[in-house]
């Protein structure tokens, strides 16, 4: 099943302090393994209040038939001035994706936060558990940081390092890993708040 990104028009409507909401796709020229492999989502931040916020992510699988293989697993960074900033997952339409916490993501490094299947970027187990082809699923974060009402939408993007997904289980038993581009590069549609935070990695 197929959920709709929350659109730009949705965005404008938030107020300057609450919410803004990016959309990202996959960068095929990150691609380790450059088997085709394709994402395509969104992201939304919402400043909750405190120290608190929410981030949700859309993600649809659209790699082709040909292709193969399951969406099993993404992870992000935080951009914050907040070096302790922290995100934990607290909803998820696969309930097979589990929280990763902190997260080695071979070979892109260290993330802050995530979620795949069995809480592993690297394996997770079956792979047909994770998100086939033509499908989507949300996920719900909370988002802990001393500057959390200064975050947006593209803290989770940053330079284009900082949000990853995985795939797993294709036609040929292969695998591959993604990142995102970063906004402005033209790949990416954003929509709200300008960035105000500042790179912590």
């Amino acid at each position: 099943m197929r959920y709709p990104l929350v659109t730009c028009a949705l965005a404008a409507l938030a107020t300057a302090a609450s919410a803004d909401t990016l959309s990202i796709m996959a960068d095929s020229s990150t691609s380790t393994e450059h088997t085709g492999s394709m994402f395509s989502g969104s992201l939304e931040y919402i400043f909750d209040a405190g120290n608190t916020g929410t981030l949700l992510v859309s993600l649809n699988n659209d790699t082709t038939v040909d292709i193969g293989g399951f969406l099993t697993g993404f992870v992000f960074n935080i951009d914050s001035q907040d070096a302790n900033a922290s995100a934990s997952l607290t909803f998820g339409t696969n309930i097979n994706f589990l929280d990763t916490g902190e997260e080695s993501a071979s070979p892109f490094g260290m993330f802050d936060a995530g979620a795949a299947l069995g809480a592993n970027w690297t394996g997770g187990g079956d792979p047909s558990f994770g998100m086939s082809i033509g499908s989507s699923d949300m996920f719900e974060f909370m988002v802990t940081a001393s500057d959390a009402s200064l975050l947006s939408a593209s803290s989770f993007v940053g330079d284009g390092s900082d949000f990853a997904v995985r795939f797993r289980g294709l036609n040929d038993g292969g695998s591959d890993k993604i990142l995102t581009p970063a906004p402005g590069t033209g790949a990416l549609v954003f929509c709200g708040l300008a960035y105000a935070g500042r790179r912590r990695r």
